[in-house]
């Protein structure tokens, strides 16, 4: 019966996906800088679609982990994402915040030296000039992903005040997609963003809780903004990941009590799905309808 399950699940997955999602586009590795003052260097991955452009666009920030794995290639989840994106018709931007600066995983370290409402929102808003440069992207049609700490950087980057936000931006994300974020400090600020924002929860996260996010999503809708949310029962930390067993890891950072703390990570076939299913009908809503295939 669990075999059947699993098996089903996969199907349902593989029904979702575009048919030209295991082709879909080439990376390419790219340079670009931070919109902080010091323009710090950059890189990322550059996955474009198969069809001709202009393209919507997604730029990816990473979690906590980086982009890249200790061997230096490109990480299960992220690839699956940029491979599905791309074949649904958007070219996509997978930002590295971690390898250029020397860093490989911080999931581990106390005092991180790369902040989600720091360093980060910078890095998406130099990711963000960088795709409106160039030719073969619909400037009015550039989306923002995040994951874990990635989605918190989401969050700060499109918060209506965000101080990195440049002056001269021609046109802003058009919407945002953040999944699993840490909300408790967001949650205690009058928080509002002018562009909409899905995020994607897990009822049984025991690393960042669904419960502030929702808490920030209630108060910042009273405030006029855009902001919801798909919470899945039983779903961990890293619930949408292709292949990862649950387990249990041990992360460190300033803000725990403790310094650490034991969390439980790991997919979530039936969230997994379902997350796939919802992020491509908001994406879907609002993107140009020569983009979307079918």
């Amino acid at each position: 019966m669990r075999h059947l399950l699993r098996f089903s699940v996969l199907w349902i997955v593989l029904f979702l996906l575009p048919p030209s999602v295991v082709n879909a586009g080439e990376r390419e590795t790219v340079s670009f800088t931070s919109a902080d003052e010091q323009k710090t260097p950059l890189s990322g991955l550059l996955v474009r679609p198969e069809s001709e452009g202009p393209h919507s666009a997604v730029i990816m920030l990473h979690g906590c982990s980086g982009m890249l794995t200790r061997s230096g290639k490109l990480g299960k989840r992220p690839a699956f994402w940029s491979r599905w994106l791309a074949a649904r018709g958007y070219l996509v931007l997978m930002a590295d915040s971690f390898t250029p600066r020397g860093l490989g995983s911080i999931c581990k370290v106390k005092k991180r030296p790369v902040k989600p409402d720091r360093e980060r929102p910078y890095d998406a808003y130099g990711a963000l000039k960088f795709l409106l440069a160039r030719p073969d992207v619909r400037p009015d049609q550039i989306f923002l992903m995040g994951w874990s700490n990635g989605a918190m950087s989401m969050l700060w980057t499109v918060k209506a005040d965000a101080p990195a936000r440049p002056d001269d931006l021609p046109h802003d994300f058009r919407a945002a997609i953040g999944f699993y974020p840490g909300c408790i400090k967001l949650s205690q600020i009058d928080y509002t963003t002018k562009i909409p924002v899905l995020l994607q929860l897990g009822e049984a996260d025991d690393w960042t809780s669904a419960s502030p996010c929702l808490q920030l999503i209630t108060d910042a809708s009273l405030r006029g903004s855009d902001m919801r949310a798909d919470v899945y029962p039983g779903a961990y930390h890293n619930f949408d990941h292709p292949t990862s067993k649950v387990k249990v890891i041990t992360t460190r950072n300033s803000v725990y009590k403790s310094g650490q703390k034991e969390v439980h990570v790991g997919s979530n076939p039936k969230a997994r799905a379902a997350a796939i299913a919802n992020v491509a009908a908001f994406l879907d809503s609002f993107a140009h309808p020569g983009n979307i295939q079918n």
